[in-house]
């Protein structure tokens, strides 16, 4: 028998020389999520809970946050407890089913995000100093369009909204 060889990443890498966008898509979003969570200090998904509640602005139900985030709500859960041990929300049960939660930026959450919240718009601009504006506008209306396509897909496919 031979001598068995490790595999690198490179011998995993497809070796065809077409493009492939949805690959190029995904690494993309991982690069630029990656350097986002960098700039802002925080996880992309903690950026993500905080973005949504910063933006209601109100009470809004753990069940809600999980489906528009996309994530389960034990998740949900787990971030508002880290959140709410650093006094970055508040969260308060219904008084008619205690089982369900509702979750608001405190005072000290809408601080510490509006200052997140401008970074990430430094961030954007960065971004748009490697591309012009008309490349940027074409590249809105094409991941618009993908991201209309993969939405109807999802949808056809089990009838809700990724």
């Amino acid at each position: 028998m031979g001598a068995s060889k490790a595999t690198s990443i490179e011998d995993l890498r497809i070796r065809d020389d077409k493009p492939h966008l949805a690959r190029e898509v995904v690494h993309t979003y991982q690069v630029l999520i990656a350097g986002l969570s960098w700039k802002l200090g925080m996880t992309a998904s903690r950026f993500a809970l905080m973005r949504l509640l910063w933006a209601a602005d109100r009470d809004v139900g753990v069940m809600d946050l999980s489906r528009r985030l996309g994530v389960n709500a034990a998740a949900v859960t787990r971030m508002v407890q880290e959140l709410e041990g650093e006094r970055l929300v508040q969260r308060r049960a219904d008084p008619k089913d205690a089982r369900r939660n509702y979750v608001r930026l405190s005072p000290k959450g809408r601080k510490v995000f509006g200052v997140v919240h401008n970074l990430s718009h430094e961030f954007e601009l960065s971004l748009s100093s490697v591309i012009s504006d008309e490349e940027r506008t074409i590249a809105i209306a094409v991941l618009a369009k993908l991201r209309t396509f993969a939405e109807e897909l999802c949808r056809d496919q089990k009838g809700v909204k990724p």
